[in-house]
């Protein structure tokens, strides 16, 4: 591992985050985008991580175990070390933004925070006005925040909107809105989510013509106060299909032409969908995916397609 200060072109930024545990999806997200984090719950902890030489500090002056002026107190001997510090506190809360500023923040926001700013303004800290040489953090993972309520896409990185841009066409190309069917899955999914339900991800295919590969869309847990109540986090992976397909085949045990036959019914959610794009009619269709089924030990298709999102989604 390198040193985090993004000097070559495989060095992740590194942040040292000082937040209460019960806040941390924020350390999820700004993961999400990039960045390596350290993360500190307590005084001790954020000092020692001076020593790691972070390239930013990001202070959530909302610290339970710092009562009174313990924070500021904390932002000053941060504030003394070589790394900028970015302080996120909520409107209610002393101090004002004068006195974290006396206090030696480089930059103060107000929480709920949107995911544009906080990153903007990360960026902004990383990156000296005349230029040195730093460069922006990779985005290995594309990623986007969305209005529960109606799509709207508040917030994507580049490679989410490349990835959007590759698969739908326009208006939904133009990342305002959700394409309908990646809407529809995603208020199906907040409701399972809220239910207790295990994760489950959408996983479409290419437009056609295009290589052939397969894009999937998974919720992910984030704060309310960085994404926005009512926002989702959704991240965007795009998976090779020759890839895709021997790993099925490995994992469920499956002759090349079931793996094959499995893949391709993800992203189909008709059945004369499924049957145009396989070249079946409908009867040659149906007697495939019963025997599909039947040698997953399954009773339906929905079943083996969850089976086989199953393994698309395990951890590289």
């Amino acid at each position: 591992m390198g040193d985090g200060t993004g000097t070559g072109t495989d060095a992740r930024i590194r942040l040292l985050v000082v937040q209460a545990l019960s806040v941390q999806p924020l350390a999820a997200v700004l993961e999400e985008s990039g960045y390596e984090l350290l993360r500190a719950a307590d005084a001790i902890a954020a000092v020692d991580g001076l020593g790691a030489r972070p390239s930013l500090v990001i202070m959530d002056m909302t610290l339970p175990d710092l009562p009174g002026d313990g924070p500021l107190e904390l932002l000053r001997r941060l504030a003394a070390g070589p790394a900028p510090v970015l302080t996120l506190s909520r409107p209610q809360d002393p101090p004002r933004i004068g006195a974290l500023l006396a206090a030696g923040a480089a930059e103060c926001l107000i929480k709920p925070v949107r995911m544009s700013e906080l990153l903007m303004r990360i960026e902004r800290l990383l990156r000296p006005a005349r230029g040195t040489g730093t460069t922006a953090p990779r985005r290995p993972t594309a990623s986007m925040t969305v209005r529960e309520r109606d799509g709207h896409c508040a917030w994507q990185t580049p490679q989410a909107r490349a990835l959007m841009g590759a698969y739908f066409p326009p208006p939904w190309s133009d990342h305002a809105r959700l394409p309908p069917e990646v809407l529809a899955w995603l208020h199906r999914e907040a409701l399972r989510r809220r239910a207790g339900a295990p994760p489950s991800s959408l996983t479409v295919a290419p437009p056609s013509g295009a290589p052939r590969q397969r894009l999937s869309f998974a919720l992910m847990a984030a704060d309310p106060e960085v994404i926005g109540d009512g926002h989702w986090l959704l991240v965007l992976r795009e998976a090779d299909e020759a890839a895709s397909i021997a790993m099925l085949a490995k994992a469920l045990d499956l002759p090349q032409a079931d793996a094959e036959l499995l893949f391709g019914l993800l992203g189909r959610p008709r059945p004369e969908q499924q049957a145009e794009a396989l070249g079946l009619s409908e009867a040659a269709y149906g007697t495939r995916v019963d025997a599909l089924c039947r040698r997953l030990a399954v009773s339906d298709l929905l079943q083996a397609l969850e089976r086989a999102r199953q393994v698309l989604d395990r951890p590289a």
